[in-house]
């Protein structure tokens, strides 16, 4: 007799099965629909491949992130103050 943890297990896998069926089905259809477009013209650029804007090290490789120096046309002289006696 199917009781306790062995049915519910047995309903979590049939479960998980439908699941994994809708995925296939709906790869299968996103594949055709895909396929059945024109190719690209050639010439035209690539689709653009988003990167991260500052690229960050694994934080397992014992690396540290360093600040950017900023330009030295970023900085900006000023004359001190004088105060009047």
């Amino acid at each position: 007799m199917g009781k306790g943890r062995d049915k519910r297990r047995r309903k979590a896998k049939k479960q998980s099965q439908q699941t994994r069926d809708e995925v296939a089905r709906g790869y299968a259809e996103a594949l055709a629909t895909l396929s059945s477009s024109d190719p690209p013209i050639l010439g035209e650029p690539d689709a653009p491949v988003y990167a991260p804007l500052k690229p960050k090290p694994n934080l397992r490789s014992g690396a540290i992130a360093l600040p950017e120096p900023e330009p030295e046309d970023g900085f900006v002289t000023l004359k001190p103050k004088i105060p009047s006696k």
